[in-house]
């Protein structure tokens, strides 16, 4: 298992997280203005699909800075002969383990800590 594994998986969940709802959020604002322009009665404006708009744009943002500070993470761990060389000792224990893998923490710390914003 390498070091700080489960922090990294949460910064990868995290980040997938976004941008799944990105894309909701960028359907939601298409099909509000498409409703607008089909059927009589509703929302004539385009505040609302502009707004969902602008929240994907922020999500997107978030994602972004998310997989930025993963991705810095890991470079660092990757370029030090020492972190990696801990990393593959660490694999190899958790291999040679008999048995189900180790459990993860119940409660592990969010990724969105205010590090990558």
């Amino acid at each position: 298992m390498m070091k700080d594994g489960h922090e990294n998986l949460a910064f990868v969940a995290e980040a997938t997280m976004r941008v799944s709802l990105v894309a909701t959020l960028c359907a939601y604002g298409i099909t509000g203005r498409t409703e607008a322009l089909l059927y009589e009665g509703t929302d004539e404006t385009p505040e609302t699909s502009r707004g969902h708009l602008a929240e994907a744009n922020e999500e997107l943002r978030q994602a972004a800075g998310t997989y930025r500070v993963l991705a810095q993470n890991l470079s660092r761990r990757l370029a030090s002969a020492a972190a990696r060389a801990e990393d593959r000792r660490r694999i190899e224990r958790a291999l040679a383990r008999p048995g189900p893998a180790p459990a993860t923490p119940a409660h592990s710390p969010s990724p969105a800590s205010g590090r990558c914003r």
